[in-house]
């Protein structure tokens, strides 16, 4: 059986930031894909081992609702120079 490829940077930090907010292994696919499609890169689905493991990371956001918005900045990023990632909802 052939070996997958590793997963890249992004797609690791895709994993982790989606298990870490609590995002299933099929919505976490689903951005996955989107973004190969986007960058022409290729596809690589992450398996339920590969999330679990990612989402027990120590240096990931402590509480579901900080996971939630960066996996919401990820989905949805805004310029660095407009506004600041906001992980305690006061911007």
């Amino acid at each position: 059986m052939k070996r997958e490829r590793n997963y890249t940077a992004g797609e690791r930090a895709i994993i982790a930031i989606g298990a870490a907010a609590g995002k299933t292994v099929a919505e976490i696919n689903a951005v996955l894909e989107a973004d190969a499609k986007r960058s022409g890169g290729t596809y690589r689905a992450a398996n339920a081992t590969s999330v679990g493991m990612a989402g027990r990371y120590p240096t990931l956001p402590t509480s579901t609702a900080e996971a939630q918005a960066l996996w919401e900045h990820v989905l949805h990023p805004k310029p660095l120079g407009v506004t600041a990632l906001d992980l305690d909802g006061a911007a």
